[in-house]
């Protein structure tokens, strides 16, 4: 079950050789006229959206943003020149099934091969396959330790020999990152494992001053029809902006009254593929926001509720994604729930500690960005309230940050334990290969926020 796209409106090529529009009579999801996403035209009205409204139960489009953004060139060479490659060798290929997401499909495996094993090796990422419908499932092979994408796709390699891996799944790379550290090519005192050579947080001066943008980790995905990132809601309740240089990508997002229960019941992981069941439909049918992601859009949704995505048509679909706060009292005010048994499923939450370390570093650029003599009287005033709301809606660390502020004084954890570590980096807390070991989650109490 599900509908057939008619004419899509071409997107922008940029280079990577992928087809424009999707094929006539390819199966998308249903999506009503009230489920579709906010549509802007200008860059002004996206960078308001975008910087300085609340996002829960919303989805921004900006169409052509990739361009209008500056972000044509974001992508690395090696991955462009590889993503051709695989177009080139699937136009020669055997033609493709649709409508599920066992397509026969070797765009992904082209597209590895042309990438190559040095290319592989300087960056880390998972890789997943969704040999069964409904379910993603990682290739990651043995222990904990982050992997390489030469070294998952060598498991994969393995795995697809002992046949627990079908040779014809269709393969997803999300979160692709360069694999060390290194200077960001446009700031170079800015060290980053995101591989784009410019974001969104590039774009505009006043994005260094929400009250967060997360670009550092910023990961690339990249996948193939049937593929994509099953049910979830995010590990800190915030907002992304996605971009999208080729291929197509169906996106959901369901309302916030609905953050439990729809995780319970559609199960975490949940990949929405064709043709969709009645029990499917039925729980896009209940989705705020459908949406069809064409070549060039750029969009801004809340990660802080369930949202799912899935590659449509021929060719690979490449996007990334920033997270951020915007400077609007509400937002803060639902990041602050985080980690909450009442607002966020407790499956999804954050390390405790580094959820209290991420509310360190928005006390930090609070701060930093209302101490500037010059800053726009808007924006001041807009950060204004949401310093009241941290103080007001944060839970005991939140305040203890604000106290410390009032006192004069500023500890943060980060620096403490890195000092701690580095005095002592074979200490009890340390691994056999001299890491620190992961952090465990301590128990929320009477330490979470008010409701808003």
């Amino acid at each position: 079950m599900g509908f057939s796209a008619g004419p899509v409106a071409q997107g922008k090529d940029y280079g990577f050789g992928q087809p424009m529009e999707l094929p006539e009579g390819e199966p998308i999801w249903p999506i009503r006229e009230d489920q579709k996403p906010e549509i802007v035209h200008t860059v002004a009205e996206f960078l308001e959206a975008m910087l300085f409204q609340p996002h829960v139960d919303r989805c921004v489009v900006l169409p052509n943003g990739v361009e209008l953004l500056g972000q044509q060139h974001a992508i690395p060479e090696v991955v462009r020149q590889a993503c051709v490659s695989a177009a080139s060798a699937s136009s020669s290929g055997p033609a493709r099934k649709r409508g599920n997401n066992n397509t026969g499909a070797h765009q992904m495996r082209s597209f590895l091969k042309a990438l190559g094993k040095t290319q592989q090796a300087r960056f880390r990422s998972r890789l997943w396959h969704y040999g069964i419908p409904g379910k993603e499932k990682e290739v990651k092979g043995k222990g904990t330790k982050k992997k390489t994408l030469q070294e998952v796709s060598e498991i994969l390699e393995e795995e697809e020999e002992k046949g627990m891996v079908p040779r014809d799944a269709p393969l997803y790379i999300s979160e692709m990152r360069w694999e060390a550290k290194r200077p960001h090519p446009l700031v170079q005192a800015e060290t980053v494992k995101c591989a784009t050579s410019t974001d969104i947080y590039d774009f505009t001066p006043l994005a260094r001053r929400m009250p967060l943008w997360e670009r550092s980790e910023g990961g690339i995905f990249i996948g193939e029809r049937g593929t994509g990132s099953g049910m979830h809601t995010d590990q800190c309740l915030w907002s992304n902006v996605g971009r999208n240089w080729c291929g197509f990508k169906l996106f959901a997002v369901w309302p916030w009254e609905e953050r439990h229960t729809i995780p319970k019941e559609v199960g975490k992981g949940r990949i929405f593929h064709m043709p969709l069941s009645a029990q499917e439909e039925g729980w896009l049918a209940r989705a705020k926001v459908l949406a069809l992601v064409r070549p060039g859009d750029v969009w801004v949704f809340s990660g802080g509720q369930p949202h799912t995505a899935l590659v449509v048509g021929d060719g690979l679909n490449i996007s990334a994604y920033e997270s951020l706060v915007p400077a609007h009292s509400d937002a803060i005010g639902v990041l602050v729930r985080s980690n909450t048994k009442k607002d966020h499923p407790e499956n999804f939450w954050m390390d405790d500690e580094d959820l209290d370390e991420l509310y360190e570093d928005v006390v930090d650029n609070l701060q930093r960005s209302l101490r500037e003599p010059k800053l726009d009287a808007r924006l001041r005033g807009e950060l204004e309230n949401c310093v009241k709301a941290m103080r007001e809606r944060g839970d005991a660390y939140c305040r203890e940050l604000w106290e410390q502020e009032d006192r004069g004084e500023r500890r943060r954890r980060r620096e403490e334990e890195s000092s701690c570590f580095e005095s002592d980096s074979m200490g009890a807390e340390a691994g056999q290969n001299g890491e620190p070991k992961a952090k465990k989650a301590k128990t929320k109490t009477s330490s979470e926020p008010r409701s808003a």
